[in-house]
């Protein structure tokens, strides 16, 4: 008999011990860790991009861009760059992602690969609060106008140059309106989402839109987010999370954080 009730304790303490070592290696196992995504955006651009005043990167695109990875149960790296850069960032295989706004063209086709449209783009022309009825292009004929260096908006002032005073190419957005508020610049053509931003900052006051928002001429369209080229899984998994934050609300709590009207 004691035999017996030996055997039997043996096996339940036998039993129970695996059970307890099987826990303490499973809790002690590092839970696999997501992919790591390397995402440049732009610097200096709110809202879109910008540190806030205790040095946090925000912004409409990070946010975006950090649901996204959430979505894709990935880890985003950020890194800031002036405009011109991120997109031959990309096109190097130095990031998998660029956030910079960019509308899609047969150029940046050639050299990067887009995702499904993230928002709807227009631009508009910034200018004193004193112009805000004057009629575009006309009211940039023999003035100083800024904008971001090889931006869409770029594109289209290098076409108008013979018309213009001069035209002052920034790096970035807050390079647009630094020349603007010093008078380097009279007017800046921007996104018009970029342009609600500075205009419904502090900074922004004395100024506003001239004229009513642009599309023509390769000014307006579909917001794409960039990705490196050569990436099917990538483009696939960033397609499905873009329609998987519209669907569960995360992007349009992000686009209320914002902007007081439906962006996409």
């Amino acid at each position: 008999m004691r035999r017996t009730l030996g055997r039997i304790g043996l096996g339940s303490l036998d039993r129970r011990l695996w059970a307890a070592l099987l826990a303490v290696v499973l809790t002690a196992a590092p839970a696999r860790a997501g992919p790591t995504i390397r995402v440049a955006v732009m610097e200096g651009a709110p809202p879109f991009s910008h540190r806030a005043p205790d040095g946090t990167l925000t912004g409409f695109n990070v946010d975006i861009m950090r649901a996204l990875c959430r979505a894709m149960a990935a880890t985003c790296r950020f890194e800031e760059l002036p405009f011109p850069d991120v997109l031959e960032a990309v096109a190097a295989g130095r990031y998998e992602v660029g956030l910079a706004n960019f509308l899609r063209t047969p150029e940046r086709e050639a050299r990067v690969a887009f995702s499904a449209p993230y928002w709807r783009s227009s631009s508009s022309v910034v200018g004193p609060a004193a112009e805000t009825d004057r009629a575009v292009p006309q009211a940039l004929a023999g003035r100083r106008l800024a904008v971001i260096r090889d931006s869409r908006q770029h594109a289209y002032a290098a076409r108008i140059a013979g018309t213009l005073a001069a035209l002052v190419e920034a790096p970035h957005l807050g390079g647009v309106w630094e020349a603007l508020r010093d008078g380097r610049a009279e007017l800046a053509l921007v996104s018009t989402l970029a342009a609600f931003g500075f205009l419904m900052s502090e900074e922004g006051k004395a100024f506003s839109t001239v004229g009513t928002p642009l599309t023509d001429d390769g000014l307006g369209g579909t917001a794409h987010i960039i990705l490196a080229k050569g990436r099917p899984n990538l483009k696939t998994a960033v397609d499905s999370a873009i329609a998987a934050i519209r669907a569960d609300g995360s992007y349009q709590e992000i686009n209320r954080r914002y902007f007081p009207f439906d962006v996409y």
